[in-house]
Order: structure tokens, then C-alpha cells, then sequence
């Protein structure tokens, strides 16, 4: 079984490891994040918002990539991006924790309903210095160049209203996953976080993939923050023949910041 020479071929940890970051949906906060109340010592970010000739670069996306974004529902409808600022602490399987610091510039004049420029910097375990984007609803993050997400989404409506249903599929390094969504009930976004303002959607995914040929079944807990307009997993779960893998990450500091 292919499964099995992939077992012969590496450790069974860092196997673990890979299935559970291959498998992850995408994003520049990783798509893998667990609400969790910050650490009191952490400081909130500094929210600044990127320059105007970022912005204009930034804006020129390929026709046929911003149609793709448009027909799956992530631009073009729903809740603006917010401005503000976050850092997370993402915890992976046979791995320290990493932090990574965003600052979003929200929804801005000339880029479609959805897209935010972003700054995204990754300060340990091994820091990664500051790299700028356009956040795609917190999914994922394309930069200029790119021509395809490594996220696809169909039958997205945006407002999201609960019992409405949405496909999330991944592909890439190997690995393919698709989960079927369901948005629930509504609860506070200081939930997430005391600092985040207004109100929360909780959805429920579940769904299978495949891993070099390893069969997977996927589950995850992602929230729709409606003031900030973007996505955030809060709990993913990886079944494997390996056993059950499991990924998270906190917010330990948010601030809003000016549009």
C-alpha cells in the first residue's frame, strides 16, 4: 500500500508532521487557529496600513484569477476587510509553536470586496521578515505574480446565514482535501478574542483527502468574523493511519486599526 512505503520512507513523527502542515487550508495565519484567550504579556501589534504604490502593484492581479475569487463567492459581496492588526501562536504536531505577526489595511478603493493588502512576518521560532500581499478574506494570500489560490471555494454566499453550506478544496505538495462546510450560530467575537468587535459565525467542516496516497479524513472548526470580514480556523483534526493529528493557534494580542 502506498501508505506503507511512505511509513518505510520516513519517521512516523515527521510523516505526522507533514500530513498535518500538506493538509492545512492555506492562509497567512495558516488556516489552523484555535480561539483561545492571548497571553497576558503579549503587546498588540502595530497596525499600519501598506503604501499606496504597494497598493497599485499589488492591484494588478490576472483578469482570469480575480474572476475565480468573484465566482467563488470570496469577492465582490459580503462585509468589508477591516483594518487591523493580530499576532498568532500556530501549534503543529512534532514542532515548537510559531508565532506570526499580520497587519490587514482593510478594504480599499480599486480593489474588489474581499481583497485587503497585508503585511505578514513570521518572528519565531525562525523570524521571516516582513512580506506584503493581498489577503484573500484570511484564506490564503497572494502576491503579485500569482495566477491561481491554492484554495478553491464553491457555493460561498456571503452575508452567511446559518444552515448555508460552502465546499472548501485544497491541493498541493502532494496532498488534496476537500471538506464540506455548515455555518452555525452566532456568538461574540471576544469570544475569539476580548478586543475583536462584533459578532462571530461558528461553521463545522468535515471532509477527506489524500497525502501521497495516504487517505485522510479531515474535521475542522473555522469562525467568519463579520467586523473584520475575514475567515479564522479555530481547530482542525487529522485522522490518518498514523492516528488522530491535531493543529491550532492563538491570538495572543489584536488591535483595530485605522482604514
Amino acid at each position: 500500500m502506498a501508505w506503507r512505503a511512505a511509513v518505510a520512507a520516513a519517521a512516523p513523527q515527521r510523516l505526522a508532521f507533514a500530513l498535518a502542515l500538506s493538509l492545512g487550508l492555506g492562509t497567512g495565519q495558516g488556516l489552523d487557529v484555535r480561539a483561545a484567550q492571548p497571553a497576558a504579556a503579549q503587546a498588540a501589534p502595530t497596525t499600519r496600513a501598506p503604501s499606496a504604490d504597494a497598493d497599485a502593484d499589488l492591484g494588478s492581479l490576472p483578469p482570469g484569477l480575480l474572476d475565480s475569487l468573484a465566482a467563488a463567492g470570496l469577492t465582490g459581496s459580503g462585509e468589508p476587510v477591516a483594518a487591523f492588526g493580530w499576532t498568532l501562536e500556530t501549534r503543529r504536531p512534532a514542532r515548537g509553536p510559531r508565532q506570526i505577526r499580520e497587519r490587514f489595511a482593510g478594504s480599499r478603493p480599486g480593489l474588489p470586496l474581499g481583497l485587503s493588502p497585508v503585511v505578514h512576518e513570521t518572528l519565531g521560532p525562525k523570524p521571516r521578515g516582513p512580506h506584503q500581499g493581498l489577503s484573500v478574506r484570511g484564506l490564503t494570500i497572494v502576491y503579485p505574480g500569482d495566477t491561481v489560490v491554492d484554495v478553491d471555494v464553491a457555493g460561498l454566499a456571503l452575508p452567511l446565514r446559518q444552515g448555508a453550506r460552502f465546499r472548501l478544496d485544497y491541493s498541493g505538495d502532494g496532498s488534496s482535501l476537500s471538506q464540506q462546510c455548515v455555518v452555525g450560530a452566532t456568538v461574540t467575537a471576544s469570544t475569539v478574542h476580548p478586543a475583536m468587535p462584533g459578532d462571530a459565525r461558528t461553521i463545522e467542516c468535515s471532509g477527506r483527502g489524500r497525502y501521497h496516497g495516504i487517505p485522510v479524513q479531515v474535521g475542522a472548526t473555522v469562525m467568519y468574523l463579520v467586523r473584520l470580514g475575514v475567515f479564522l480556523e479555530v481547530e482542525q483534526r487529522v485522522d490518518s493511519p498514523l492516528g488522530r493529528l491535531r493543529g491550532s493557534t492563538r491570538v495572543l494580542s489584536f488591535e483595530m486599526g485605522k482604514s
